[in-house]
């Protein structure tokens, strides 16, 4: 999908975008270049936009200490997730746009 200045690279499962209620279902895939504080490599996740509102929040994010998402994560499922806007110019408004326009 994309990488950003700051060495992360994002991926999107395209064949598994849903749409229903107005919404836009995904799974997403980041990849770190280095380790970061907690010692993770990757972070793997289920997202729902709002195209009319261009808004996204995580229902589902995984932590993981091996590249691509691989071997056992740790996984947060947020009671309340809210609703986030992407920055401008940014790889999550491209990501947005991306998902929205399947």
């Amino acid at each position: 999908m994309g990488a950003n200045v700051s060495g992360m690279t994002f991926f999107v499962d395209f064949e598994r975008i849903r749409r229903h209620g107005g919404y836009v279902y995904w799974y997403d895939l980041i990849d770190l270049l280095k380790p970061d504080k907690d010692g993770d490599t990757s972070y793997k996740g289920y997202r729902q936009g709002d195209y009319k509102l261009f808004r996204y929040k995580y229902l589902n994010s995984s932590f993981h200490q091996k590249p691509m998402g691989r071997g056992t994560g740790v996984t947060v499922t947020p009671k309340n997730p809210e609703w986030k806007y992407p920055n401008p110019n940014s790889v999550k408004e491209v990501v947005l746009k991306s998902v929205c326009s399947k």
